[in-house]
């Protein structure tokens, strides 16, 4: 009886210092190993304090549905393996603190199911070899693991996250701030077996040369995300099934070097293609045509504050304005139009001559498209314009004719898994030659002084942009785009006093692309051709403007202008003008 009774003294003793749940929370540091080994127990180290047996594993589990938690400030470490699972199902490890091992793994889940490592915001695990090991046991291989990192898992050789069997499965999260690197030639810094699936919105980061991503098994999917970082090549090779998501934005610039074949996939409508995965956003190319249908709509609104000068009415000074605008577009993805905002400064000169009125107009522009891509222009545009040729029964006609060009400096910041940051600065210069003629006809009646028919107007315009190359992965093919716009405007003039007179008008325009809209590129050397929607060929716009103009001398004039539009393709623009009489 005696020796029984010492008996259950001795596996009481032993139970305790075998803890099953435990909470370890007093600030230091704790060298007996956790052995978690009923169901639905819990491991628990806070306070700052520390779990670390040497060469044991200090959190050794061996039971279902057990959670590990290593909250702020703790750490469990060793020199071996400091988390080993083996063959049970539900564990959880939520860690905000440290997770570390100075030799072999941090976390082993081997063999388990569905079980779940969450890696906090501030959250670090890392090891000298494979970070966080998912291997099997005998024929049973590790299934469901769900991992979500939002912290650092890194290691210093091998893998940060190791599949060690082609059919253990993992879904792997790393968050926006979550980091998953190493730098070892040798080894991915991810390394999975058959239908795993990543989603990448932070950084998993090798070196440039080397694996970034490594699929171990068929039919497996890679999500990359916002501006998620990758760095190192993603490596399908000898796999089947694979596919390669992205879902960066409409209208990023992205390039991956990738190995093997996959199936790729832009969830936001961008063009991606093969020959490894590029994309690139189209703002240059696509909106060739309606900044060419704008030049001439400030042409045209130009020359009818001109007509109603000082300087025409007595047809022997020059005449200029300065302007300002700012123009926004609002993305669609339905029909592929990118946004962007467009601000504009310009001048507009126009001197008389014997039969005909010469033209001149400086345009500097700054287009900032979605997703990092910015298109600085400088415009030059001279012409003619006659201001009455014939008289076609109670219709004036007036005609003008322009030409001129545009350099355009561009720059956009592209992702891509070839540089040691993850993304890459490409620039580009390239010139587009533009020829704006147009027509118009008003009707006048001398018998009366009220004319409630408005102007109508026709206008051509065509501009060619040969082909370039940017400094990186993308060259253009040389695009032809010609529009015909027609418009009908009016203007009514308010005398407040002799000297200042006060203007408001409108003017509507049609607008209809009668080119192709397909712009022919290439991405490394893979030829593609983009087609937005059939939407953009049409843009109807309306402007109103209001005027003030003041005789400040019997030899100066100084005008006001404000003018807003709105048109169809989801633009505003705002556009302030102030001209005054002057001699060159």
């Amino acid at each position: 009886m005696k020796k029984l009774f010492i008996t259950l003294i001795f596996l009481s003793i032993c139970k305790v210092a075998l803890a099953d749940s435990a909470t370890l929370n007093n600030g230091g540091t704790t060298t007996t190993r956790q052995n978690i080994d009923g169901n639905g127990e819990f491991l628990t180290v806070s306070n700052n304090s520390t779990l670390n047996t040497g060469a044991t594993k200090p959190a050794n589990v061996t039971e279902d549905n057990v959670d590990v938690t290593v909250e702020s400030g703790s750490t469990i470490t060793s020199t071996t393996l400091s988390i080993f699972a083996n063959d049970t199902s539900d564990l959880t490890v939520t860690n905000s603190g440290t997770i570390s091992a100075t030799g072999i793994t941090a976390i082993d889940v081997k063999g388990t199911t569905n079980a779940t490592i969450v890696n906090n915001s501030g959250g670090k695990i890392s090891s000298n070899t494979n970070t966080i090991r998912i291997s099997k046991t005998g024929t049973n291989n590790t299934t469901g693991l769900t991992i979500t990192n939002s912290g650092t898992i890194t290691t210093t050789t091998k893998s940060a996250i190791f599949g060690t069997g082609a059919n253990n499965t993992a879904t792997i999260t790393n968050k926006s701030g979550g980091e998953i690197t190493n730098s070892d030639s040798l080894n991915a810094t991810i390394r999975v077996g058959a239908s795993s699936t990543i989603v990448n919105s932070g950084t998993i980061k090798n070196n440039v040369s080397d694996d970034a991503i490594k699929l171990y098994g068929n039919n497996a999917t890679i999500t990359l995300k916002d501006g998620g970082i990758v760095v190192g090549k993603i490596d399908a090779l000898a796999r089947t099934g694979s596919t390669l998501k992205f879902q960066h934005g409409f209208g990023q610039g992205y390039f991956y070097e990738t190995e093997g074949d996959f199936t790729l996939e832009d969830l936001d409508g961008n063009q991606v293609v093969k020959g490894s995965a590029g994309s690139v956003g189209q703002g240059g190319s696509e909106t060739l045509d309606e900044l060419l249908g704008y030049k001439s709509l400030n042409i045209r609104k130009s020359l009818n504050r001109y007509k109603k000068s000082k300087s025409f009415i007595e047809g022997k000074d020059s005449w200029g304005e300065a302007y300002v605008s700012n123009l926004k577009r609002k993305e669609n993805n339905n029909n592929l139009a990118i946004g962007y905002d467009h601000k504009t400064f310009g001048i507009n000169l126009i001197n008389p001559l014997q039969s005909s009125h010469f033209m001149l107009s400086l345009e500097h522009s700054k287009q900032d498209l979605l997703q990092d891509h910015s298109i600085t222009r400088y415009g030059l545009l001279t012409g003619l314009y006659f201001p009455q040729l014939k008289n076609l029964g109670k219709f004036e006609t007036e005609n003008f004719v322009s030409a001129g060009i545009t350099l355009n400096d561009s720059e956009r910041t592209i992702l891509t898994n070839t540089t040691t940051s993850g993304v890459l600065n490409v620039t580009d210069t390239y010139e587009t030659y533009e020829v704006i003629a147009g027509k118009k006809f008003k009707y006048f009646d001398n018998l009366s002084n009220i004319n409630l028919i408005p102007d109508i107007g026709i206008t051509a315009g065509y501009s060619l942009t040969p082909s370039h190359s940017e400094s990186k992965y993308f060259i253009w093919d040389k695009k032809h785009v010609a529009n015909l716009t027609a418009s009908l405007s009016d203007e009514y003039s308010i005398q407040i006093s002799e000297n200042t007179n006060l203007s408001v008008g409108w003017i509507g325009d049609f607008r209809r692309l009668i080119t192709e809209q397909k712009q022919k590129y290439e991405i490394n050397g893979t030829k593609a051709t983009f087609s937005p929607g059939n939407e953009l060929k049409n843009e109807i716009t309306f402007a109103g403007n209001i005027g003030l103009k003041h005789n400040f001398s019997k030899h100066g004039l100084i005008s006001f202008n404000l003018e807003g539009s709105r048109s169809t393709q989801n633009t505003n623009n705002i556009i302030g003008y102030v001209s005054m009489n002057f001699k060159f």
